[in-house]
């Protein structure tokens, strides 16, 4: 896949349920995601792996996505159910550090 990295959910928190799931292979068979949720202190968060930046006019597709999630982020269907710490989620900006 291109302009996109997996996220390994499971170092944030074991109980995170991606919206989007990637399996990278059937050995490792790690609980990837490219979209998940959660609420973070008193608020909610939609991370995302994929590149809403780069050759986004050539990206019709990308557009879309974003798009759309937009628009589920302003709706009331945006309620995620898992809880993370906000500390958690700083393995999100050394693992990117890490590439």
């Amino acid at each position: 896949m291109s302009h996109s990295g997996a996220i390994e959910v499971a170092k944030i928190d074991k109980n995170l349920q991606p919206i989007v799931r990637v399996i990278d292979d059937w050995f490792t068979n790690r609980p990837l995601a490219l979209l998940f949720e959660a609420k973070v202190g008193k608020g909610k968060l939609l991370v995302s792996g994929i590149d809403f930046w780069q050759d986004m006019d050539k990206r019709t597709e990308a557009r879309q996505l974003l798009y759309s999630l937009k628009k589920y982020m302003c709706g009331n269907r945006f309620n995620p159910s898992s809880e993370v710490d906000a500390k958690d989620l700083s393995i999100l900006s050394s693992a990117k550090n890490q590439k």
